[in-house]
């Protein structure tokens, strides 16, 4: 079995689905086994002087290893398949943007020279965006070639590359091996974490949560806690809308556009949004409006279904304690879907939240993110909102902009349970959780 590194890379439309389908691809063909994850890197695309000005598209880049029981040209062709599926060319001119790069950077210590083939990668020494990221899970690999950097370590050729090349190279705080964080921007004075933004304040809002490492923004008009005030589809529109069309010129210009998702359970409301370019319907009521379910059945957006017992929630209406929560959760999950279906809903446009909070006691929330994994059976991506929830206070009693750090915890135990999505208040301490995560597991396997 060979430890082997491979350098992805995409420039070409949605670079980050791009390269977290290529993930999934990799770790789920015969004879590979994903082992370590790199962060992401953004660059300039490397170009010869001649190549048109519509080839300048940045690259996103990561780096991975894997063990591989594959012979080296075999795995070859099983990676140019893979670029293949994902929408690459055949026969594409070089330089040429691409969905998907996948290159063999290095195969153990080994030199390999085939004409279709040169291990280690015969530009990698030229090239911080396979090299960074390389040192980041590898750092002790030693470079086999006979030269100037015979024996030097990742790290070191790294460190070479970086002050001898021009090329800028940017990290960044989104990861394609973790959950999706879905930074909460809430449009309203009556938040219950009191973190509601001003439209003056909303893009610079926006930018920090994209800079910490969102790739969603779920922008709410209507507070869904005990203590707020329903609001009518009218108002609601009243606080979305303008929102939407300040933050829509923005969002091409950010180095990570995120999708926009609006959470709302007014199906007039959804409509607008949806006409303004927005990707997701985040429903705290279950999409059981029939408008709303025609809504996403006759669009492509994703929806999020969130199990409830009415909005807003209300601490006097819960499931009750004789039942198992999680079987009750589960089963209204699937006639929901079901019933979706039926409404000709594709069930790739679903993503389920269990709804921590809502129709739960404080000991049925923490029960639900004790057995997350067994929602699994829906065959849906899940995604769950725990952040700053008031079950926390079991454990601490503190106000809800105090519990970020129980929050944070949560939010590594969710992402070992394979949860697809997040959606959190401090972006940045989740995220800095993940990567102190994947260093401490890179650290045991060198």
């Amino acid at each position: 079995m060979a430890m082997v590194v491979l350098g992805l890379g995409s420039n070409l439309g949605d670079r980050l689905a791009h390269l977290r389908q290529a993930l999934q691809l990799i770790n789920g063909s015969h004879g590979l086994t994903v082992k370590q994850v790199s962060p992401l890197y953004t660059s300039a695309a490397l170009l010869p002087d001649q190549a048109p000005r519509s080839w300048q598209l940045p690259y996103i880049n990561l780096a991975l290893t894997a063990h591989s029981s594959l012979a080296p040209l075999d795995l070859l062709a099983q990676l140019h398949s893979i670029e293949t599926r994902l929408g690459r060319e055949t026969g594409h001119q070089p330089w040429a943007p691409r969905t998907i790069d996948i290159d063999i950077i290095a195969w153990d210590q080994e030199l390999i020279s085939h004409p279709n083939l040169i291990i280690p990668h015969q530009h990698m020494l030229d090239r911080p965006f396979v090299l960074l990221p390389m040192a980041d899970i590898v750092p002790n690999w030693r470079y086999p070639k006979p030269g100037v950097a015979a024996g030097q370590t990742a790290t070191e050729l790294a460190a070479y590359c970086l002050t001898h090349q021009a090329l800028k190279i940017s990290p960044l705080w989104q990861r394609i091996d973790t959950p999706q964080l879905m930074g909460i921007v809430n449009l309203t004075p009556d938040s219950f974490s009191a973190d509601g933004v001003s439209l003056d304040q909303l893009l610079t809002k926006v930018q920090n949560l994209v800079a910490d490492g969102s790739t969603i923004i779920d922008l709410g008009a209507e507070a869904s806690n005990p203590q707020a005030k329903p609001l009518s589809a009218a108002t609601e529109a009243e606080r979305l809308l303008p929102a939407l069309q300040a933050l829509k010129p923005h969002l091409s210009t950010m180095v990570v556009p995120p999708k926009i998702s609006i959470d709302t359970r007014h199906a007039s409301v959804a409509e607008l949004a949806l006409s303004l370019g927005v990707d997701f319907i985040n429903d705290v009521s279950g999409l059981e409006d029939p408008a709303m379910q025609h809504l996403v059945a006759t669009n492509a957006c994703r929806a999020i279904v969130m199990h409830n017992f009415g909005i807003p929630a209300n601490s006097n209406k819960v499931i009750a304690a004789h039942l198992d929560v999680v079987n009750e959760v589960s089963k209204w999950g699937q006639q929901q879907l079901h019933k979706l279906l039926a409404r000709g809903i594709n069930s790739e446009q679903l993503i389920f939240d269990v709804g921590i909070g809502f129709g739960k006691t404080a000991t049925q929330s923490l029960a639900l993110l004790q057995n997350i994994a067994s929602f699994h059976n829906l065959g849906l991506p899940l995604l769950v909102g725990h952040s700053r929830k008031s079950f926390l206070n079991q454990f601490i009693k503190v106000a809800p902009d105090e519990r970020d750090l129980e929050t944070s915890w949560l939010s590594a135990y969710l992402a070992q349970q394979q949860v697809a999505y997040l959606r959190v208040h401090n972006v940045a301490a989740t995220s800095r959780v993940f990567r102190l995560g994947a260093t401490f597991a890179t650290a045991a396997t060198v």
